[in-house]
């Protein structure tokens, strides 16, 4: 490999343990962005009485601290590798459920915490 780095060594080192160690991350990141096996298959809801809520109002709620918010409420710690991707949280007085983003998410994300609406903790 020939870098253009004014012929220090150090410099050298240093560029290409950079571009590995970007590398390694964006390929962490990639990971976190894979549905769980539960998502990869059809559902239909619970019926009614099996169900936390029967028939929820439905809240969402987008945080720019999403990642960290839903890290409280789970119990799932943000790592460097790993973080809660979304959140579902119940309020049986009021009948409702709320899902919880980041700013940015997927509609897989919102499919799942949806379906925890209708069945609670079903991968629990």
């Amino acid at each position: 490999m020939n870098l253009q780095t004014s012929g220090n060594p150090f410099v050298a080192r240093m560029l290409v343990r950079s571009i590995a160690c970007c590398a390694l991350l964006g390929l962490g990141a990639c990971q976190t962005l894979q549905p769980p096996v539960v998502d990869q298959v059809r559902f239909m809801p619970a019926a009614l009485a099996k169900r936390t809520i029967p028939e929820p109002k439905v809240k969402y709620l987008v945080r720019a601290d999403g990642y960290e918010y839903c890290a409280r409420i789970t119990g799932i710690p943000v790592t460097p590798t790993s973080r809660p991707m979304a959140c579902a949280y119940w309020n049986t007085r009021r009948l409702e459920c709320t899902i919880v983003t980041p700013l940015e998410t997927g509609y897989n994300y919102l499919g799942h915490e949806l379906r925890h609406c209708f069945e609670g903790s079903f991968h629990d």
